[in-house]
C-alpha cells in the first residue's frame, strides 16, 4: 500500500498549510476587522447604545422639546390576549402608588372594562353598584366619607365573583 492520500480524496494536511499560509500573507488585514469589530462592541456598550427592539412605546428618539419628538412603536406580533393582558398591565402601572388616581380611574370603567384589569374590581356596597380601585382581596377604599365601613355584597375582580354573587 502506498502511504499517500488517494487522488480522489481531501488532503487535510494541504488543507491546513494552505490555510496556515493565507492567514499569514493576511494577518494585517484580519486584525483590522478584528480591532475594528472589538471597538465597536465597546463603543456601544460605553455609550449604551440600543438598538431599535429595545425601544419601548413610550420612549422618544430626537429632540424631546415637544415639537420636533418622534415616537417610535414597536411592533411584537403577541397574541391579542397577551397584548391586551400588557395594556391591562400598563393602565394598573401608570397609577402605581397613586392610590387616589387610581380610585378616580377605575371609577370611570365600566363593568367590562373594569373586571379585565388587575387592580380594579366591580363591587356593589351600600346597594350601589360601581368600579372601585382593588385587587383579589375585594376594595381598596371599604370605607364612606363618614368613616364607618360601607357593606360590601360581593365583587368582582377579572371577572371572578365573590361573596353574596347575583345569579346571572
Amino acid at each position: 500500500m502506498n502511504a499517500e492520500q488517494p487522488s480522489n480524496g481531501v488532503n487535510l494536511m494541504e488543507l491546513a498549510n494552505r490555510f496556515g499560509q493565507y492567514f499569514i500573507e493576511n494577518i494585517a488585514s484580519i486584525s483590522i476587522v478584528v480591532v475594528v469589530l472589538i471597538g465597536a462592541l465597546v463603543y456601544q456598550q460605553i455609550m449604551h447604545v440600543q438598538l431599535g427592539a429595545d425601544i419601548t412605546e413610550n420612549e422618544s428618539i430626537g429632540p424631546t422639546s415637544g415639537a420636533g419628538s418622534k415616537t417610535v412603536v414597536v411592533e411584537t406580533f403577541d397574541q391579542p390576549d397577551s397584548l391586551d393582558a400588557k395594556m391591562r398591565a400598563g393602565f394598573c402601572k401608570s397609577h402605581l402608588g397613586k392610590p387616589a388616581d387610581l380610585e378616580t380611574a377605575c371609577g370611570r370603567m365600566s363593568k367590562h372594562s373594569c373586571t379585565a384589569t388587575s387592580c380594579c374590581v366591580w363591587a356593589k356596597m351600600d346597594s350601589k353598584e360601581s368600579c372601585v380601585s382593588g385587587n383579589q382581596h375585594g376594595p381598596i377604599f371599604k370605607h364612606g366619607s363618614s368613616g364607618a365601613p360601607k357593606p360590601l355584597d360581593f365583587y368582582y375582580f377579572e371577572n371572578k365573583c365573590v361573596g353574596n354573587c347575583p345569579n346571572e
